[in-house]
């Protein structure tokens, strides 16, 4: 179940690169890309973990707001962050991201995913929209998928909330406890050895 979540994650993730339109919207849209995708590196056998891993780098990760999520895991410890020290810590949640997302990929099997749509909200730069995973094998999983907009007008996906537990708050926890055991620069170097 974890793995069809990260999937829907990114799913939900790679939809977020046009202005002016819903999430909803923009959800169906990647829907289509992404999936031809992983059809055509499918096509000859199962796909290597370095086809999934391009497939993420190019079709997912420009549309997380992969800033904002590493400034929401850093939590107490963004006060008296260095520059590059910040720069480095995005760049290997980037790539946890990554890995993580390709490996989900991986092991996607066709299951049915209905996105509701909902209003799309006028002002107020938080939207939300809800999925529901199709389970053949057992109960329908719900999924809400939390989405931010820019000052560019664009929206992206910053947290997914599974069964009403939010990943980002989950790892947000690991990770601030983590930094205060060993250190930032230990954690950003274990970020960057995930494969």
């Amino acid at each position: 179940m974890k793995k069809v979540i990260s999937f829907l994650f990114l799913l939900v993730c790679s939809t977020m690169a046009v202005a002016n339109e819903t999430p909803y919207q923009l959800i169906n849209q990647v829907g289509e890309g992404l999936f031809a995708d992983i059809k055509k590196v499918n096509a000859g056998g199962k796909a290597t973990s370095k086809e999934m891993r391009s497939i993420v780098k190019e079709r997912l990760m420009p549309h997380i707001d992969t800033r904002f999520v590493s400034r929401k895991l850093l939590g107490k410890h963004i006060k008296g962050l260095k520059r590059q020290e910040a720069i480095e810590f995005i760049n290997a949640v980037t790539h946890y991201l990554e890995v993580t997302y390709a490996s989900a990929l991986m092991q996607y099997k066709g299951q049915e995913v209905v996105f509701e749509q909902a209003p799309a909200p006028k002002d107020s730069k938080y939207a939300t929209v809800k999925a529901v995973i199709k389970e053949s094998a057992g109960p329908d999983i719900d999924l809400h998928f939390k989405f931010r907009k820019g000052k560019d007008g664009k929206w992206k996906v910053y947290d997914l909330v599974a069964e009403g537990i939010s990943l980002l708050s989950a790892k947000q926890k690991e990770i601030v406890t983590r930094i205060s055991q060993v250190g930032l620069a230990q954690v950003t170097s274990e970020l960057n050895k995930k494969a």
